[in-house]
């Protein structure tokens, strides 16, 4: 048997002690992740209902103006400025800022959830971060952030909530900031009289679609509805082709659904 000296002992158990500390980091680094992921998870199930139910109540509204090429809008007079609103104009200013809202209350629930280490999550942050991209929001990024925490309220349990359409035209008729905060969503649709303007809309509104159908592909909460690329322009489907699905959301399935042939 070979002489073993002091030295090798001491060298065999500090490498031994070595190698236990680093599985050790390991195990606790992959609990950490099965954590968070589990962390992620469970805050999307509980919290994207909400959101969904919203977009699908715009995503109707967007598709029934489609449908009446804006008539709604474009038949009335309305001046964001000016201290009251049309029941038009207000049903669809209030869905829009009602999704917003939805969004921002991710936003501060989910501030410290990572949901990244869920499908499902990932997948929202993509769409969400697309809505709010250049060539498809309909207002700048940092007034439809403000638009959605004016809508936000806290309920008497602490919890974030969106303020009801009553709430909403009673608080545009009687708060003149409260007005200027939400003008810059009465000037986009105050443009409906603009082609361009309504095709930012209804490209809008396929990507609120496409949400939906990704991430409620069961029609859980949703409603399973038809798209109408018969009102796209040949430059909208083509953006919704390559930019949108192409670019910022190629895991959408059945994309041709939503602009047709481009």
């Amino acid at each position: 048997m070979p002489d073993v000296s002091w030295l090798d002992l001491a060298t065999a158990a500090l490498s031994g002690g070595v190698v236990v500390k680093a599985l050790d980091f390991v195990y606790l680094e992959y609990q950490a992740r099965k954590q968070r992921t589990r962390s992620a998870k469970r805050f999307v199930d509980e919290n994207l209902d909400p959101l969904l139910k919203a977009g699908d109540e715009l995503v109707g509204k967007i598709r029934s103006l489609a449908e009446r090429d804006f008539t709604p809008l474009i038949s009335e007079t309305f001046t964001p400025s000016q201290a009251s609103i049309s029941e038009g104009y207000a049903s669809v200013a209030y869905l829009f800022a009602r999704f917003w809202a939805r969004v921002d209350i991710l936003r501060r629930e989910g501030l410290y959830i990572e949901l990244s280490h869920d499908q499902r999550g990932k997948r929202l942050l993509n769409l969400i971060g697309c809505l709010e991209s250049q060539p498809v929001r309909i207002v700048d990024r940092t007034r439809q952030r403000a638009i959605g925490e004016t809508f936000v309220q806290t309920t008497i349990g602490g919890k974030l909530d969106c303020i009801t359409f009553v709430e909403f035209v009673e608080k545009y008729e009687r708060d003149q900031r409260f007005r200027e905060w939400v003008s810059p969503l009465g000037q986009v649709l105050a443009r409906a009289r603009s082609r361009a303007d309504r095709q930012r809309l209804l490209q809008y509104g396929v990507v609120v679609h496409a949400l939906l159908d990704t991430l409620d592909q069961e029609h859980a909460v949703t409603n399973d509805r038809p798209s109408y690329t018969n009102k796209l322009s040949k430059k909208t489907k083509r953006t919704l082709k390559y930019l949108v699905f192409g670019k910022y959301c190629p895991f959408v399935l059945n994309q041709p659904k939503y602009y047709g042939r481009a």
